[in-house]
């Protein structure tokens, strides 16, 4: 008897966990393509906590104005929340180029064109960017790697 109480809890408890599906159909180009822009669409929103809800915990952040990478969420914050402060528009990716790396992870690269709000001149700054996404446990996509820098500066004609 014990064991039949032990074995009914046991499924029981089972069968209240969320076990993610195996049979995942693999992230095409097309939708990879959707995931990235949705991602970037919370850039311009003015909200750092949407834009951080793109990245995974433990992200790897690369920033163009800071000299080391950082995996720490409060300094990752922080970049987005200077980010915000330059109040952000027209962002866009004029060269997207999008790589399935496995049935749950692609990379999205290219050159980020945004205009700067901030301020009376609203410069439109470019720059290079690589995003690497996993899907997450709960089916959700991440940014799990981030490499953002400025391209070098052309070459004065002699």
């Amino acid at each position: 008897m014990r064991l039949l109480v032990v074995t009914s809890v046991a499924l029981l408890a089972l069968s209240a966990c969320k076990v993610a599906p195996a049979n995942r159909a693999a992230v095409t180009k097309d939708e990879a393509t959707k995931i990235a822009e949705q991602a970037e669409a919370s850039f311009t929103t003015g909200d750092v906590n949407a834009i951080m809800r793109q990245y995974a915990d433990g992200a790897v952040m690369f920033d163009s104005s800071h000299p080391t990478y950082s995996t720490d969420r409060k300094v990752q914050t922080g970049w987005a929340r200077d980010f915000v402060s330059m109040k952000p528009e027209s962002y866009h990716v004029p060269d997207r180029q999008i790589q399935i790396v496995g049935p749950d992870a692609f990379i999205s690269s290219g050159t980020e064109v945004v205009t700067i709000a901030a301020g009376s001149a609203h410069p439109t700054i470019s720059a290079r960017f690589t995003d690497v996404f996993q899907r997450q446990p709960d089916g959700s996509w991440k940014i799990v790697h981030e490499h953002v820098s400025l391209p070098p500066a052309a070459p004065t004609q002699k």
